[in-house]
C-alpha cells in the first residue's frame, strides 16, 4: 500500500513563462504524456507526469488540478488539489522546479501539503530564493 500526502497549491505564473513550462503543466494537470528533457531532479522521478492527478480515499476533497489563462490579465493560473505517495519527494522537487515561474511576492501564501498520518499541514509561502515551508505543530 503506502502512505499519501495531499497537496493544495495555487498561484499565478509570470507573464513571460516559457511555452515548454505551460506544455509540461498542461500535461501534468490533464494526465497527458509529455516527454521532458529538462535536467531538474523532478523529471528523474517515476511519477512526475501524473503526480498532479493522483488521488486516494484518504483525503475528503476531490482531486482536481488545472492550468488556465485568464481572459482579463492574460496570465496563467495554476490550481492544484491532489494526493500522492511522495516516495521520491516529488512534491518538494515540484515546488523547487515551479518557483522561478511564479508571479508572487515575498511571504505570499501558496498552499500546503499534509502527510496522511499528520493532522497539521506544512504551509507553503513564496520566498525570493525558494519556496518556504513551515510545519505546523500538532495540537495537544
Amino acid at each position: 500500500m503506502g502512505m499519501y500526502t495531499e497537496l493544495h497549491f495555487n498561484s499565478r505564473l509570470k507573464s513571460n513563462v516559457p511555452a515548454n513550462v505551460i506544455n509540461i503543466l498542461s500535461g501534468m494537470t490533464q494526465g497527458l504524456p509529455y516527454n521532458e528533457s529538462e535536467s531538474h531532479p523532478l523529471f528523474k522521478t517515476e511519477r512526475w507526469r501524473f503526480m498532479l492527478n493522483c488521488g486516494s480515499y484518504y483525503f475528503d476533497a476531490d482531486t482536481i488540478s488545472t492550468i488556465r489563462k485568464d481572459d482579463i490579465t492574460q496570465q496563467w493560473t495554476l490550481c492544484i488539489r491532489c494526493n500522492l505517495k511522495n516516495y521520491d519527494d516529488e512534491i518538494e522537487k515540484f515546488l523547487d522546479w515551479i518557483h522561478p515561474y511564479l508571479d508572487k511576492q515575498e511571504g505570499d501564501f501558496l498552499g500546503f501539503y499534509r502527510y496522511e498520518e499528520t493532522e497539521q499541514p506544512t504551509l507553503i509561502h513564496y520566498g525570493l530564493q525558494q519556496l518556504k515551508t513551515t510545519a505546523i505543530p500538532d495540537l495537544p
